[in-house]
């Protein structure tokens, strides 16, 4: 198995030589004779500290590395170019790489087009007085008023400042807070099936408190978990504090995911009256004699797809370019810190950025398309659920297709999110970088690691709390306020919930880079173990002991 580098963007210096006796042999160099050497019995350090033939200020305690008593053949020897020993990519460094995928960046660019003329038109037809602002707070009697306009303002504000707190209390509690996170996964589950019960829905709070008390079980084989995410986390919030510009430009891409949802939700508003325009309708007579009319509306159910369709592509465009954003930025601390050279950047975060938006935007571009077109199915699925109209088989069928689309997003979304780190780092097309980066997870073995972090269940818990404070700032705000439009309470639910759903959104893209850092971090260490024993000894040797077969790698025969 050989892997294409011939295109990267910043390649990890190469391994320095490891000439003294006992030291750690990187996974890079290989002999001709087709083979790697076995990690050695003891693992001596060198003594001057360094890793690489330099000082650095920790070096790690030496240990005692027994390996396991199954033995794992050694790797086939890959093709790192015509230098043999020399690091992929190291010897064949593209400071121009090409444009990748470059017919999904302007179908994107296209539908995008196509959207805002079409958006320009249905807000066009929404009322004159939709807009306008009365001196008494209370008399607006449309739902587009100022009032309306300052709550979702509050909304996002309170989430921006809730998720920058939040990110605090997981760098100064980072163990803390996973135990946190796991009890109150726990106690949620337990407590809305409880409410389920009392409400008397019977199924519903019996599922609830069944899954929580065996998540509760779990605790006793996932805690010894938690070292070890408690490091990645501590690592990765590290790397935050030294690049402050990945909030900085989380924060950005906020805002702007932020004002497009704002001018498609105008839009989509605006649909339903420029719409009605092309609505046909037709009288029928029932088995009766009775007359009726039935109405459809072809074009309006069209553009709704393709606004629904969108949306989700947009979306995830910006998603997967702030994502690759700062997978780059890790990447380069990755491979480059502590090395002699330097950073080949002075702004690490902005040229990561510009190489996201130009050579590999065709790349997120094919990406976000593939979950784009599922989510969009899944959507009409979900439709026609809503309109069985009491007929139990179609229901039935749209709800296993419903289950069955909703597998393939997140299979599709998993594969992605890695993918996008090979596609930073290296620039490489969507597919060959999905190819690429999986086949390299499982013959290191990183998937256990990947198994084994628990800092989804950290975002997972800040990011219902933000959810649940911002909700409850909606509620506060229209309760005071109490716009006509409101006076029967009928748009209070609609409210929250949509509060509730922004809000936890916000609070994932605001902490986009500590999910990128950590999956930046697992792939960076199936490309290259022995960086991290540079920058990183602490964690490098926890890996090392616990997941031994990801610094040695697994011969592809260990997965069957």
């Amino acid at each position: 198995m050989s892997y294409n580098h011939n295109d990267s963007y910043y390649p990890p210096p190469p391994p320095a030589n490891y000439a003294q006796q006992g030291s750690y042999a990187p996974q890079g160099s290989y002999n001709p004779q087709g083979g790697y050497p076995p990690p050695p019995q003891q693992q001596a350090y060198p003594q001057n500290g360094g890793f690489y033939g330099s000082d650095y200020n920790q070096a790690p305690p030496q240990q005692s590395y027994e390996p396991p008593s199954t033995q794992y053949p050694p790797p086939p020897p890959q093709d790192y170019g015509s230098n043999g020993g020399d690091f992929k990519g190291a010897k064949h460094y593209n400071r121009e790489p090409k444009f990748r995928d470059l017919w999904a960046a302007l179908l994107f660019l296209l539908q995008f087009a196509l959207f805002v003329v079409i958006a320009a038109l249905f807000i066009k037809s929404l009322p004159s007085t939709a807009f306008k602002h009365s001196n008494n707070k209370h008399s607006t009697k449309d739902f587009f008023s100022l009032p309306t306009m300052i709550m979702w303002l509050c909304v996002l504000l309170v989430s921006i400042v809730f998720s920058i707190v939040y990110l605090g209390l997981m760098q100064m509690f980072a163990g803390k807070m996973l135990v946190i996170s796991f009890w109150f996964a726990v106690v949620s589950m337990i407590g809305t099936g409880i409410y389920y019960l009392a409400a008397k829905i019977w199924f519903a709070g019996g599922i609830m408190l069944i899954f929580g008390i065996f998540y509760a079980l779990m605790w006793f084989s996932w805690r010894h978990r938690i070292p070890f995410s408690k490091l990645v986390l501590e690592v990765v919030c590290h790397i935050t504090r030294k690049f402050p510009s990945t909030i900085a430009i989380s924060v950005s891409f906020l805002l702007i995911q932020a004002l497009y949802s704002a001018f498609w939700s105008l839009a989509f508003a605006g649909s339903f009256k420029h719409m009605q325009q092309y609505q046909s309708c037709s009288t029928h007579m029932d088995r009766n004699g009775r007359q009726y009319e039935s109405c459809s509306n072809v074009r309006q159910i069209l553009a709704w797809v393709f606004m629904v369709f969108s949306f989700y592509w947009t979306s995830s465009v910006i998603l997967n370019v702030l994502h690759t954003t700062i997978c780059g930025t890790f990447a380069t601390f990755y491979f480059f810190e502590g090395a002699p050279q330097g950073y080949p950047t002075k702004h690490v975060t902005l040229s990561s950025l510009k190489r996201a938006m130009t050579n590999s935007f065709g790349s997120i571009c094919f990406g976000s398309l593939v979950v784009a077109i599922i989510q969009t199915v899944r959507a009409i699925v979900r439709a026609i659920r809503s309109q069985g109209d009491g007929n139990i088989v179609l229901q039935l069928l749209a709800c296993c297709a419903d289950c069955i689309l909703g597998c393939i997003e997140a299979i599709v979304e998993f594969f992605n999110k890695y993918a996008y780190v090979e596609i930073a780092m290296y620039g490489k097309s969507f597919v060959p970088a999905a190819k690429d980066t999986w086949t390299l997870i499982k013959d290191r073995g990183v998937d256990a690691l990947i198994n084994d972090c628990l800092i989804g269940n950290v975002l997972q818990m800040g990011a219902f709390l933000c959810a649940a404070v911002v909700a409850l700032v909606a509620w506060l705000y229209i309760t005071i306020t109490r716009p006509e439009y409101n006076i029967t309470g009928s748009y209070t639910a609609p409210i929250i919930i949509a509060a509730f759903v922004l809000a936890m959104s916000m609070f994932m893209v605001l902490l986009k880079c500590i999910d990128s850092g950590a999956a930046t971090t697992f792939v960076c260490l199936a490309e290259d173990p022995d960086a991290m024993a540079r920058n990183n000894p602490r964690l490098f040797a926890m890996v090392r002991e616990t997941y031994p077969q990801v610094v040695r790698g697994v011969h592809a025969v260990d997965r069957f």
